[in-house]
């Protein structure tokens, strides 16, 4: 199997690993949150008397009270799964020109590494050339004085 293939087999294989996890993670227990309300809903129109209606309202508002981030987050989790959405669409869509960018990164970095090994051995070529040079410079000047250490008598 080519290398290619085996990439685009993992890829596939984590774009469902992915799903599943939304599915888990966000899916479910919205749609388990969304059947709580809807059955709240459908019991709440199928009461006739207005004690037991004034019970599952009480109980109803009792969690509404105790639970108000539940209405707060409620417009931001659509928003999200709206968001989530379209990412999914935006990162299949974006697949080709990452891998293009990918490869022209590789063979941008190949060319680099190139330059600067011929940069490098043209440096130490002028190093060995100029060695003279510098022995000659060294010879004019005033030998380094040795200076005991602190703490040496």
């Amino acid at each position: 199997m080519s290398r290619q293939a085996q990439q685009e087999r993992q890829y596939r294989e984590l774009e469902r690993a992915q799903r599943r996890r939304l599915w888990l993670s966000v899916l479910l227990p919205f749609s388990f949150v969304l059947a709580v309300a809807v059955a709240f809903v459908g019991i709440a129109l199928s009461l006739r008397s207005p004690a037991q209606l004034a019970i599952l309202s009480n109980a109803m508002l009792t969690v509404l009270l105790l639970c108000p981030l539940v209405i707060i987050m409620f417009p931001l989790t659509i928003l999200s799964f709206g968001l989530v959405a379209l990412a999914s669409r935006w990162r299949s869509k974006s697949r080709s020109p990452l891998r293009r960018l990918e490869a022209w990164t590789a063979v941008v970095e190949q060319n680099a590494e190139g330059w600067l090994g011929q940069v490098d051995e043209r440096v130490l070529n002028w190093a060995v050339r100029l060695a003279p040079v510098r022995e000659l410079l060294m010879a004019f000047e005033a030998p380094e004085s040795k200076t005991p250490e602190e703490g040496e008598s």
